[in-house]
């Protein structure tokens, strides 16, 4: 039996090193956040760090609660504009349908109702000839 080779194309290989390389990155990152708390500790600088983060933190909650803020305001214009725009089109829909539903009955009425007397009356005028014909024969 022959070995079945298995090949090795040049998008998988790229594809290898991209993620090799983002791996080592994100090692190099891991690696320096866990080297500079090792130097801030022993400089004794954490105080200072911990109270610039908490200012930072404070910052973004304000930005994520204004950015908050937006999205509601966005979402509240967005249900007006939608029960403005719908309402008519409803109502369109509806006189729509009944303006339909006038034209099915009166075609009901008016033409269908008419045309199936004459049809009928014309199939029993037929038959009737048809049975005096046989009965002459």
């Amino acid at each position: 039996m022959k070995d079945v080779e298995t090949t090795v194309t040049s998008t998988e290989r790229k594809s290898g090193r991209t993620m090799m390389w983002i791996g080592i990155i994100a090692a190099a990152i891991v690696l320096a956040i866990i080297v500079g708390f090792v130097l801030m500790i022993s400089a004794g600088v954490t105080g200072t760090v911990r109270d610039v983060i908490i200012i930072i933190l404070a910052l973004e909650s304000l930005i994520v609660g204004a950015l908050m803020l937006v999205l509601v305001v966005q979402v509240i214009a967005l249900v007006k504009m939608m029960r403005e725009e719908i309402k008519p089109l409803l109502q369109s829909a509806q006189d729509t349908l009944e303006s339909t539903r006038g034209t099915t009955t009166f075609v009901s009425k008016k033409v269908i109702a008419p045309a199936i007397a004459v049809a009928s009356t014309v199939a029993g005028v037929r038959r009737v000839i048809e049975f005096v014909i046989k009965r002459k024969r």
